[in-house]
């Protein structure tokens, strides 16, 4: 697919007062908030709103706080993979809409590609070495507003001292994903759109889908008050049975009443006893975590090489 790309602008400069960025952030739609958008319901979108009028309630905490200050040294690292790096806090707007608005970390240059920059510093114990949808959609949604060739995520998991890792950051390349740019857009749009009709209660769908989300709903609604009616019931059974039955808890039991019977069934499911092991084997534990820690490292390499994406829907209920 070829897009054609137009020059971004800077809406607020680096050195902008806090409240001029804040003021303009909120006009638009950012890279933090498209993906809140794209997969949020009403609720989520009334609670956008209300950040950009009242500004958010959250100020931050130290996790946050420590990524700000690592996020300068991370940088540094982009500047061995790209001709130029320069580090970023301007506010910048796309040049075909200028209400699609992002402030990423780094922009660069590689080859005379524009390349833009995100970097992440994560606490002890984070374990994902892929990169979280969320960050996946705000690096789309900023390649979008900058008009980047690709995208450069660098990410770093301080150790249990709360120091960087010796080996540096993770960094990954990401290239355009138009599709997934053109969602994020058509949604960004949407919610602009209903912004300036006055944040209706109701969306304006295709009339198809209207007439088929009627019939849905109204199923739904009816499915859940039962399920929640059978769910007390049968936590009431079990009870019953466990404290009544004989031997229940170990195989089970069966029974049948004027309106119909149960079968309760016991499934035994043998895990191992780590502490046990540990305990008994120190070596032999020892060796066999070292195995695990290798194939997680090797699987989580073979899951970026050669990746295999399966996916799936599924219908959440939302009040309107």
């Amino acid at each position: 697919m070829t897009t054609s790309i137009e020059a971004p602008r800077i809406v607020v400069e680096a050195d902008a007062p806090r409240e001029v960025w804040l003021a303009e952030r909120g006009e638009g739609v950012t890279a933090s908030e498209a993906w809140r958008i794209a997969r949020g319901g009403l609720k989520a979108r009334k609670t956008i709103v209300t950040e950009k009028m009242n500004g958010s309630s959250f100020r931050g905490n130290k996790f946050t706080r420590a990524g700000s200050e690592r996020e300068a040294a991370i940088l540094d690292e982009a500047a061995d993979r790209l001709d130029v790096v320069l580090a970023n806090s301007a506010l910048w707007a796309a040049g075909s809409n200028d209400l699609h608005r992002a402030t990423p970390d780094g922009i660069g240059w590689a080859d005379q590609h524009l390349v833009v920059i995100e970097v992440k510093s994560h606490a002890y114990g984070w374990e994902s070495d892929t990169i979280p949808i969320e960050h996946q959609a705000q690096l789309q949604w900023q390649m979008h507003v900058m008009g980047a060739a690709y995208a450069l995520y660098g990410f770093e998991v301080r150790d249990e001292d709360d120091q960087p890792p010796v080996d540096g950051a993770t960094w990954i390349r990401v290239e355009r994903d138009e599709e997934f740019i053109e969602y994020l857009v058509h949604a960004a749009d949407r919610f602009i759109a209903w912004r300036e009709d006055g944040c209706p209660d109701v969306d304006d769908l295709p009339d198809n889908v209207t007439d088929a989300l009627w019939d849905w709903a109204r199923v739904k609604v009816e499915y859940d008050r039962i399920a929640a009616l059978e769910k007390s019931a049968n936590a009431a059974l079990k009870k019953a049975v466990a404290a009544h039955m004989p031997h229940a808890d170990r195989f089970g039991a069966t029974g049948v009443g004027s309106l119909g019977g149960f079968q309760q069934t016991v499934t035994e499911i043998v895990s191992i006893d780590e502490t046990a092991w540990a305990a008994a084997d120190p070596d032999g534990h020892a060796r066999v975590e070292q195995l695990r820690t290798d194939l997680a490292f090797a699987e989580a390499a073979a899951k970026r090489a050669y990746p295999k994406i399966t996916r799936r829907t599924a219908l959440r209920y939302q009040e309107a």
